[in-house]
């Protein structure tokens, strides 16, 4: 009977011991550089993470009903992996660079590494979702590209408000 007491009594130590409090904006990273230079990153959520994988999901698959003002503010903007250049679109004419990026291929395929949230302390309002991957390219023409990525997409307040992309030829 002792025994039973003390394993009992050890049991209910454990499991009430246990920290149940949430971490909540805990600081995981900072702005080194430019105008925001100082704020901090805290984790931002797994719905926003995949509302970008979606994204991303949808490009590949050529899924343009995916862009509409449900998933996207009203204009994107766009860093290309080319170039320094920001570009903005509305929808119509996301959808029509989306195409005409895949027009020299049968198909695209994505292996996603990672992905990581997070939002800056100077404003609330942003998620931004991180995640590098490797793309294939099937050429119509048989000949096969391979290259590694690296994107941010900006959600702002549930939707997507734009992407930065950084490539490396493997």
């Amino acid at each position: 009977m002792k025994k039973l007491v003390l394993l009992v009594t050890i049991t209910f130590l454990l499991t009430s011991c246990q920290n149940n409090e949430p971490v909540v904006n805990k600081i995981v990273g900072e702005i080194l550089t430019g105008n925001n230079k100082g704020s901090t990153y805290s984790i931002g959520s797994m719905e926003h993470a995949q509302l970008a994988l979606d994204f991303s999901n949808a490009f590949v698959n050529q899924d343009y009903d995916f862009v509409n003002e449900e998933n996207y503010q009203k204009t994107v903007f766009f860093y290309p992996e080319k170039g320094l250049d920001r570009l903005e679109f509305d929808l119509p004419s996301l959808i029509e660079l989306a195409k005409s990026m895949h027009e020299p291929y049968d198909s695209i395929r994505r292996s996603v590494y990672d992905v990581i949230p997070v939002i800056p302390s100077y404003d609330e309002n942003l998620t931004v979702v991180m995640f590098p991957f490797t793309e294939t390219r099937y050429r119509k023409d048989g000949e096969i590209e391979k290259y590694r990525f690296f994107e941010r997409h900006y959600i702002r307040d549930g939707k997507i408000a734009g992407v930065r992309k950084w490539s490396q030829e493997e």
